[in-house]
Formats: C-alpha cells, structure tokens, sequence
C-alpha cells in the first residue's frame, strides 16, 4: 500500500471557468492555468503520482506544452490513472478539502 498527498492552488481570475471535479461551477472567476485549472482533479492526480514514486504533475503535463493548453484536467487524470494500473496498483480512497472564498460550494 502507497499514500499520495498533494495540494493545488491557482489563483483565480475574470473570464475563465471555474471548473472543481470536471463541474463547471456557476462563477465569474475561474482557476488561471495552462490547463483548465481543475484544481480538485490536479490534486488527486498528483498525490497518485507521488505515492507512485513518480514525480510531480508538472513532469508528465508540462505547463509550457502547447498540447496541454486549456485540455480538461480529466483527461490529465484519466492518463494517470493508465499509468497507475500498468503498475498495478489501485485507489483505495481518496479525501479531500475544498477551500475557496467564493462562490459557496455545498
């Protein structure tokens, strides 16, 4: 058994989506990032790739790579989630917390 940890924050900016867990959620600010700044979905990536012994987010997803510009963070994930199982390991769970001053979340 492996445990991954991660954290993720963006700052948030005018004209972009909020998007937390693949929803898009009803605000006038958005997570600025290379990606589409799902920073629920960045965390949970990461901390699999950590507890794989792998390196970071940034290693496989570059910031500065064209291809990965504005791509849904699920797709990021679901890579991840290719290379976990060729490794042969699963999630067993996964916790985590949303802090964000706006908007409410429930």
């Amino acid at each position: 058994m492996r445990i991954g940890q991660s954290e993720d924050i963006h700052q948030l900016v005018k004209n972009r989506k909020l998007i937390l867990g693949g929803v898009t959620i009803p605000s006038d600010q958005g997570c600025k990032a290379h990606s589409d700044g799902d920073a629920l979905v960045h965390a949970i990536g990461e901390a699999i790739i950590g507890a794989l012994g792998l390196g970071d987010l940034g290693h496989f997803f570059p910031d500065n790579d064209p291809q990965y510009e504005n791509i849904s963070s699920l797709i990021l994930l679901k890579e991840i989630v290719r290379i976990m199982k060729e490794k042969h390991y699963k999630v067993n769970n996964v916790d985590s917390l949303i802090i964000i001053e706006s908007p409410k979340l429930s």
